[in-house]
């Protein structure tokens, strides 16, 4: 028994460990493109991820309703702040993800981002430490993610950002632990495009038109 409790340990110690060095990346690369940075970060968090969970599978399975489950817990999450907020999100979003299409936005956001972030925070930091845990060191990853654009006047908006980060990332991992991996998942892609990327459509449509 002992010795299981010891596995245990060092399971514990790797994740923190993991985003230790996600952290460490975020500020290594502060000077670099926003995409670029983005891409090394996000690389560096499946790595630690697979390397740091061996033996210890992700379980991925899900029904439709499950999904279903999770787009409509983003939706009410997200709408709500996109209809109120609209002009801070879409001033937050070009700066923080200075990025020349939408494209590529849509790309980053909601279907990358979501799934080495879901895969780390709940896939292996729930499964081992617990939500609190997840919760917590998804809030904290607001600050490598975006303190290089948010210094001196944008303070508050880190803040915002830790906050908000938090508030999501407790409802994520909520619908994990409801409805599994899958609609956690689903959620958090549907809240990134309804917050990140549904600002932008009607200038691109607007542009489309002209």
């Amino acid at each position: 028994m002992a010795r299981k409790r010891g596995g245990r340990r060092r399971a514990d110690l790797d994740a923190y460990l993991a985003f230790a060095i996600f952290s460490v990346v975020g500020v290594a690369t502060w000077r670099l493109d926003q995409l670029l940075r983005l891409t090394l970060m996000w690389l560096a968090l499946l790595i630690l991820t697979v390397a740091y969970s061996p033996g210890r599978r992700i379980q991925f399975a899900y029904h439709f309703s499950d999904l279903g489950r999770g787009v409509v817990a983003g939706l009410l999450i997200s709408l709500p702040v996109a209809l109120l907020a609209r002009d801070f999100l879409l001033a937050t979003s070009r700066r923080l993800f200075p990025l020349d299409s939408s494209l590529i936005l849509f790309w980053a956001l909601v279907l990358v981002m979501p799934v080495i972030e879901a895969l780390y925070f709940r896939g292996f930091v729930q499964r081992e430490k617990g939500l609190l845990s997840a919760v917590l060191l998804y809030a904290g990853a607001a600050a490598p993610y975006f303190l290089p654009f948010t210094l001196g006047d944008y303070l508050p908006v880190l803040a915002a950002l830790v906050a908000g980060m938090g508030l999501l990332g407790f409802v994520y991992s909520y619908v994990r632990s409801l409805y599994g991996f899958g609609a956690s998942l689903a959620c958090q892609s549907i809240v990134h495009f309804v917050l990140f990327i549904l600002p932008l459509l009607p200038q691109e449509f607007a542009g489309l038109v002209a």
